[in-house]
């Protein structure tokens, strides 16, 4: 999934009035991760599978260093110190998340780019040196590999690669530049980077006034560089080109880059194009073209579909547009409201096409953040999800959403001032799944039984289970199944389960019916013995007139406790026994219906 980053920060916000939240999701306020007059968020990245984690800077023995906290099981972690061994300061921190909590981190430390890997449950690696340069960017893709961009100290965009075999970064021979004599990645054409599921990387910069791109293949870049400056659009006459942003999909044929593109009568537009193997597409606008616009972003799942976002360069209110299933941009909108703080907004989509933007905004009073949710065809929710105790966001201390690929998500943004500014993250985490029990309608189970469901979905920490018979609560369950401790009475009786997240959200599965049979079995023995010779004849019947809570039989069994076989029938048993040695042993005569009833039968016998 791609790992949205911005260099200002922000956190979602619903717009003023009470939260609302879609049916199946909640927001949940940002909770404080660190604290310190000098803490700014660096970048914040969720793998599909619901792991992930934010970095940011922080003083430590009055040094500015990166840490990171790992997001596991639904929550932060304590965070760690990434640049260990760096006794320079650090600054600029990006991050890339995959499966199993494997990270790819890339941040500066005394004007040199450094990357660290974490792989796979496992402790985060040493530091390697990239080279000199500011600026990186850096993704993950989900099978571990990921590429890194940064622009060097002689103003060309240099790339590594992260093998996921090794776990070892390799540069890449050749800039990305079109012309290494003309300064690239510089300003506000810094590069970003975006990779495949199957490990084909694309970079887009801006170089000379131009947005270009190029794919990347293992420690090599194509030879194809494209030109997504267009000469002009709609009749306006394109001058420089700026700001661009990138997402693929998981085929490597596909990925869009969005860019701001001016014009000569002083405009701006937001254009999109779609790589198609190593070609694009006509470029499209994505804004509601009504005023000049700034900086875009956009996140695609791993089909392709995804949003694009960006804010008026006037009245700051953000834009989105959204990709559908036929790739192609719908039309610009514009969602929350007009803000005189913030960067942009940014946009987070999950592989089933639940999706969140967040932005901060503020219209004179102290920022804070709101989110627009989208939940299928539903009609988008608004909601707000800083704090106003703990002090106004701050625009430009850092801001980032990120998603797994169930339309979790969380928001990262920095509050508050001096003392009290702090690092802080929300979530916005959708209910357990639909899930159901394993009853049927049928006859029938015993008084005692256990009970048993499907797993519901949920990626973010463990479940626990509330078992209802009745309406009433009758055992809780860290796994999917009960087994009940009070018997139930005969007859049909109603029974859900309660699936309860780590933040006490709850679903529930369907009810289902419960037929209970608590009659045992009726059975008569007939029994002669003739020395060492036990003749039996033993009938058994679950008792019809118990009419839909008879289980029916389900088998008759006599032990003859000499430890021979067992003798046996589903309605009875006629059996001629001989016991050849002198003794003392128990024959056991059971009958047991399909429920889980039985009657017994247990004699002692004396053999002389």
């Amino acid at each position: 999934m791609r790992r949205l980053s911005i260099l200002a920060l922000t956190v979602t916000a619903l717009l003023a009035g009470a939260p609302t939240t879609p049916a199946g999701a909640a927001l949940f306020a940002g909770d404080p991760l660190d604290g310190g007059p000098e803490v700014a968020l660096g970048d914040l990245d969720v793998a599909r599978d619901g792991t992930g984690a934010m970095v940011w800077v922080r003083a430590i023995d009055g040094v500015a260093h990166v840490v990171a906290a790992r997001f596991e099981n639904g929550t932060f972690q304590p965070f760690e110190r990434v640049d260990a061994g760096l006794p320079e300061a650090s600054s600029q921190p990006m991050l890339g998340a995959a499966d199993d909590g494997r990270l790819a981190i890339v941040f500066v430390n005394a004007g040199t780019v450094y990357a660290v890997v974490r792989p796979a449950r496992q402790a985060f690696a040493e530091p390697v040196a990239l080279g000199p340069g500011a600026r990186p960017s850096v993704d993950l893709s989900i099978n571990g590999t990921a590429f890194a961009s940064y622009t060097s100290s002689a103003s060309d965009v240099r790339l590594a690669r992260l093998d996921r075999r090794t776990n070892a970064w390799t540069g890449l021979e050749l800039p990305a530049d079109v012309d290494p004599a003309r300064a690239a990645g510089i300003g506000t054409g810094r590069s970003k980077v975006a990779i495949s599921a199957d490990g084909v990387g694309i970079v887009t910069w801006g170089e000379a006034g131009h947005v270009f791109a190029r794919k990347m293949f293992n420690s090599g870049v194509s030879n194809a560089p494209q030109d997504l400056t267009p000469p002009d659009v709609l009749g306006r006459v394109s001058t420089a080109s700026d700001l661009p942003d990138v997402d693929a999909e998981d085929d490597s044929s596909y990925a869009w880059v969005v860019f701001r593109q001016t014009f000569a009568d002083g405009g701006s537009r937001i254009l999109a194009r779609r790589q198609r193997g190593t070609l694009f597409d006509a470029p499209v606008a994505v804004d509601t073209g009504d005023e000049p616009v700034r900086d875009p972003r956009i996140d695609l799942n791993g089909r392709g579909q995804g949003l694009a976002t960006m804010a008026g360069a006037t009245t700051g209110q953000p834009m989105t547009a959204r990709i559908d299933q036929h790739d192609l941009f719908g039309p610009g909108e514009r969602i929350l409201a007009p803000s005189v703080a913030g960067p942009t907004p940014v946009p987070a989509i999950a592989e089933n096409n639940l999706a969140i933007v967040g932005a901060i905004l503020s219209s004179g009073e102290p920022a804070y953040v709101a989110t627009r949710s989208y939940d299928a065809d539903k009609r988008p929710t608004d909601g707000t999800l800083s704090r106003p105790e703990l002090g106004p966001v701050d625009p430009a201390g850092g801001f980032d959403v990120a998603g797994d690929r169930g339309g979790n998500a969380i928001v990262g943004w920095v509050q508050g001032a001096g003392a009290e500014r702090r690092i802080v993250a929300g979530v916005f985490q959708r209910l357990p799944g639909r899930f159901v029990g394993y009853t049927s309608t049928r006859c029938c189970r015993a008084p005692l039984t256990t009970l048993a469901w499907q797993t519901p979905f949920e990626l973010w920490g463990a479940l626990r289970y509330e078992v209802l018979v009745d309406g009433v609560v009758v055992g809780q369950s860290t796994t999917t199944t009960l087994a009940l401790t009070a018997p139930l009475a005969a007859g049909t009786h109603s029974w859900q389960v309660r699936a309860i997240d780590i933040r006490g959200q709850l679903s529930r599965s369907r009810t289902r019916t419960l037929r209970v049979d608590a009659a045992r079995p009726l059975m008569s023995v007939g029994y002669k013995r003739a020395k060492r010779v036990v003749t039996l004849g033993v009938r058994a019947r679950d008792d019809t007139r118990k009419g839909p809570f008879a289980a029916g039989m389900a088998r008759v069994v006599v032990s003859w406790g000499d430890r021979t076989p067992v003798t046996s029938g589903q309605f009875g048993v006629r059996a001629v026994h001989r016991y050849r040695h002198k003794g003392t042993y128990t024959l056991r005569i059971v009958a047991r219906d399909r429920a889980g009833n039985q009657a017994v039968d247990e004699r002692t016998l004396r053999i002389g």
